[in-house]
């Protein structure tokens, strides 16, 4: 069953910031706070801070609209008060909700490379799916034939937000994207579930940034229950 599966496209928040000794980077946290819901959901506008949002909806779990359509185990999963993003398969057997680079000659007009770096967000399952919820998160780049593909299971029970470090946890930086997706599947079956991200980190690039190719590489993670992840 999906908690919110009426919902429309979603809606991001900015803050950015230059890395020590390389002026050719922009670090950016999406948390999608300053987005103004209505019954506690919106949509995002698109482009919005250089991206297109598709099978996502912000949420502000805490609205009071929303009393009892979302456990109140799963009012956590906007680690940046007041929104997060709720995200699923459009519909079944779909691909998944992703971002994407929205505009490639607007990015190269303010003197940006149509691509990020995903450097870290914050995920986890919503209510509390059985046996388990695998989440998949597929990282796409024009250089390389087969995606980024990074795994991590969620046992049955509620979680916390569990932070992703995208370099730490699957092996390699996940560089030169141009769309990310993200699928959560359970049960036996590999059903379609609901599930939220927020403070989304990426790093943009000014055009005389160096390209560097990288190397295929899988990886998995088991999350614990209700224990935090920094």
């Amino acid at each position: 069953m999906k908690l919110l599966g009426h919902l429309l496209a979603l809606c991001g928040s900015f803050s950015s910031s230059r890395e020590p000794g390389s002026a050719a980077s922009i670090d950016t946290v999406i948390s999608f706070d300053e987005i103004s819901t209505v019954n506690g959901l919106a949509s995002v506008p698109s482009p919005y801070q250089h991206l297109s949002f598709s099978s996502y909806s912000v949420l502000t779990p805490r609205d009071p609209a929303l009393d009892g359509l979302i456990s109140e185990h799963d009012l956590n999963c906007a680690v940046s008060s007041p929104n997060a993003l709720i995200g699923s398969r459009p519909t079944e057997n779909a691909d998944g909700a992703y971002f994407e680079i929205a505009n490639a000659t607007s990015m190269a007009e303010e003197g940006l490379q149509p691509y990020f770096t995903l450097k870290s967000f914050y995920i986890k399952p919503m209510d509390a799916p059985a046996p388990g919820t695998t989440v998949s998160v597929k990282g796409y780049k024009n250089a390389r034939e087969e995606p980024y593909v990074w795994h991590v299971d969620f046992p049955s029970g509620f979680h916390l937000p569990f932070l992703v470090k995208m370099e730490e946890y699957s092996g390699e930086e996940w560089k030169e994207i141009y769309k990310l997706e993200i699928v959560a599947d359970f049960g036996y079956d590999d059903l379609d579930w609901e599930f939220c991200v927020d403070e989304i980190e990426l790093q943009f690039f000014s055009l005389a940034e160096d390209k560097s190719e990288s190397h295929s590489h899988s990886g998995s993670q088991i999350v614990s229950q209700e224990e935090p992840q920094r």
